[in-house]
């Protein structure tokens, strides 16, 4: 097998490609600063018209119970610094990460995949009572991010593994490292770090195919490999993009999170509707 480079390589290799963009690095900034208001970071938003757009968008959605929102100031009221903060964020990492090319990917199924992933994520972390659930949605959006550099570095591995997986995302993971050295939750998580994602979520996205193995016990890691196996259990989320497949989740993972199974059930009204008005906010032309 011909030398690899190494995961931190791999991921410097690809930082120009997938670095933030300015108006995430200012707002980072903002947000992190004591004496910033919330008008000082609605300017730094409206820079940018389409990022604004999308914003009151989804605000305005099912997504948020359909409240009468106007303005990008009256947002951060309603909603908080920090939750629209992390919709800014996902907003930023969609258009950023659409850039890498790969002709392995279908666009479409790999986006739905991830936003159902974010949906489920989110109404896990509001059942968990989970402090600024809109980070697990970021997380949730993002957790196959790895995938899109491995296709992108190493076509020929990533198809084989494609091939032998067949629509089976732990299967996959495992090809990937036996092929390549490392999977796309691992890559995933390591680019998370350049953006200065908290370390919660870059373990939750490295973990989540080996949740139970993950060094911490951290909540968002159970949170993020539940919401994965149930996207992939549905027909329009599923990764595969052939329809939804049996997915086991270890009861250990639930215990976790204070539920079992039979909350499944009641999550599938609200994803669906979810999903449509958050895919026209943050996906435009997706379906």
């Amino acid at each position: 097998m011909p030398q690899r480079p190494t995961l931190e390589a791999l991921v410097a290799r690809v930082s120009e490609l997938v670095s933030p963009p300015e108006i995430h690095l200012r707002l980072h900034e903002v947000i992190e600063s004591p004496s910033s208001t919330s008008d000082d970071i609605a300017e730094v938003i409206m820079t940018d018209p389409n990022l604004s757009a999308r914003i009151l968008k989804i605000t305005n959605s099912a997504y948020y119970g359909r409240r009468r929102i106007e303005t990008v100031s009256r947002a951060i009221t309603l909603i908080g610094t920090r939750d629209l903060y992390n919709i800014a964020l996902a907003i930023n990492a969609m258009r950023v990460f659409e850039k890498i090319p790969s002709e392995l990917v279908n666009v479409p199924v790999f986006w739905r995949h991830s936003l159902y992933t974010a949906i489920i994520s989110r109404l896990l972390a509001r059942r968990a009572r989970i402090l600024h659930p809109e980070r697990l949605f970021v997380a949730g959006l993002l957790h196959d991010i790895g995938c899109l550099v491995l296709y992108s570095a190493f076509p020929e591995e990533s198809r084989n593994a494609l091939l032998v997986a067949q629509g089976d995302e732990t299967l996959l993971a495992e090809q990937e490292r036996e092929l390549i050295g490392y999977n796309h939750a691992e890559v995933g998580g390591e680019l998370l770090r350049l953006w200065k994602i908290p370390d919660t979520l870059c373990n939750a996205v490295a973990w989540h195919h080996r949740p139970l193995d993950a060094p911490e016990t951290s909540i968002e890691i159970p949170i993020i490999a539940i919401a994965d196996a149930l996207a992939n259990r549905s027909e329009e989320g599923a990764f595969s993009g052939t329809g939804g497949h049996a997915t086991l989740i270890d009861p250990a993972l639930w215990a976790r999170i204070g539920a079992d199974e039979s909350l499944v059930e009641d999550l599938w009204e609200e994803v669906d509707e979810q999903f449509a008005e958050a895919a026209q906010a943050l996906m435009p032309g997706l379906r």
